[in-house]
């Protein structure tokens, strides 16, 4: 996670390189979000130094004792979550490793926005709105990893050797921080591309079905390294797809026309007519 939090600094730079020499100086609002920067901007930068402060403390949180790792036993996990302690045991530092690649990939994928000339003027405003959604999302990943003592996968399993088990970091499987991060910026991305192109209507569900597929990669790459029970991946999905999607939401423009109507109407009846656009 901290080799993540890195590459969104560095995606934070790229972006901004990229993006200055075609947005040029004029420092307009968003079309669509409306982003108040003199606040957001150093809360956002201020909720990253609170995270490096916290996985601080999650490296520190106390370790399983011998005494308690002889005393697991996968027969006490619920049937749903019990199959991710019986992955290879072989695979297992591998499958970390690749579930580290999609997770990189993912939080780099958004810079694929800058090729919308419309999304790309905006590309301050939408910086701050993204290194904010995954502030958020690593801050409550680090409040709920720092306050649940949650054994990995791994330590369940008999092939695994003893002192992978007793060392730091083997209590914070709730929730998957990975899954989590990549759905952040997977949903991110579906968002911010459709709300500057309504005009692809019903068909942006179709983003946000693809915007599934790192997180689901992701996921599927921890539960093989024995890092997360189904349990953690599905709950880190659903944190990190509500960061994505609500954060971009909250600061949306309305528009002119409300979504929701309440209309009166005469003929055969009179009455009044309620009415939600989509």
């Amino acid at each position: 996670m901290k080799r993540c939090q890195t590459l969104i600094i560095l995606f934070f730079t790229f972006f901004f390189l990229k993006s200055i020499n075609t947005a040029g100086q004029s420092g307009k609002d968003s079309t669509v979000y409306k982003i108040n920067r003199k606040i957001e901007a150093p809360v956002t930068i201020g909720l990253f130094g609170a995270s490096f402060l916290g996985f601080e403390y999650l490296r520190n949180k106390p370790r399983l004792e011998y005494s308690e790792v002889i005393q697991l036993s996968a027969d006490d996990i619920w049937w749903f979550d019990r199959p991710a302690t019986r992955q290879s045991v072989s695979f297992r530092h591998r499958a970390h490793d690749i579930s580290d690649f999609f997770l990189n990939s993912s939080v780099i994928l958004p810079g694929l926005l800058a090729l919308d000339q419309k999304i790309r003027n905006d590309w301050l405003d939408l910086l701050i709105l993204y290194g904010e959604s995954h502030a958020i999302n690593t801050d409550f990943y680090l409040l709920t990893a720092s306050s649940v003592l949650r054994t990995r996968p791994f330590n369940y399993n008999p092939d695994v050797p003893v002192e992978d088990k007793l060392a730091s970091e083997t209590r914070n499987s709730f929730f998957s921080g990975h899954v989590s991060t990549a759905a952040t910026a997977s949903f991110f991305m579906a968002k911010v591309y459709s709300d500057y192109h309504p005009e692809i209507g019903n068909k942006k569900y179709l983003l946000f079905a693809a915007a599934v597929i790192p997180p689901a990669l992701v996921g599927y790459y921890r539960f093989k390294a024995m890092k997360h029970f189904p349990t953690d991946i599905l709950t880190g999905f659903v944190v990190g797809a509500s960061a994505g999607i609500l954060i971009p939401e909250l600061h949306r423009i309305q528009r002119k026309n409300p979504k929701l109507s309440l209309i009166p109407f005469t003929g055969n009846y009179n009455g009044l007519r309620l009415s939600y656009v989509f």
